[in-house]
């Protein structure tokens, strides 16, 4: 029997943190089709597909949405939100961007934002309640971030085939 406890849906997801050269983030807003917070303002991104690493999460949704290949800084601040049956945790990954985005995705405008901008906006305008607060900090000057090399990401459905992932495998599994 298992336990309820751990019977739950678990989703990561990659949020863009797109700094341009005049050090402006840049907002989308979201189709009045969308199912998560029409026509408010957030950041470019969303889920990880299956077997997708957020590094590669990262990459596609640059170049989907905002035809744009870029590489990113690293990851600026990871966000967990607990909701009843479900676990979402929220990769925010920095990159700087000097030329003009291709928007590709479905998206209804979009716009730069500075500190000013951010400080003028309500927290009801935003896809998720902590954007403005996490952008005021992003853009105060003193963030760091987690590079992208410090993740490594182990794909166990490509070792199969390794002899010793297998014989730890085994290790582990109880005898009958």
């Amino acid at each position: 029997m298992s336990d309820s406890r751990y019977q739950y849906e678990k989703v990561n997801a990659i949020k863009i943190i797109l700094i341009n050269k005049e050090g402006k983030v840049l907002l989308i807003k979201e189709p009045e089709t969308n199912e998560w917070m029409p026509g408010h303002w957030g950041l470019p991104g969303g889920k990880t597909l299956v077997e997708e690493s957020l590094y590669q999460a990262f990459k596609r949704k640059a170049l989907d949405d905002l035809g744009i290949d870029i590489e990113p800084e690293g990851i600026f601040k990871i966000k967990e939100l607990l909701m009843e049956g479900k676990t979402a945790m929220m990769f925010h990954a920095i990159a700087k961007f000097d030329k003009e985005v291709k928007f590709k995705g479905e998206i209804a405008g979009y716009k730069w934002v500075g500190k000013k901008d951010l400080e003028n906006m309500e927290i009801s305008e935003f896809t998720e309640f902590f954007n403005k607060s996490l952008l005021l900090e992003c853009l105060s000057g003193n963030r760091k971030v987690i590079g992208f090399d410090l993740i490594e990401t182990q794909q166990s459905f490509k070792m199969q085939e390794n002899s010793e992932f297998k014989k730890w495998l085994e290790s582990g599994r109880r005898k009958s």
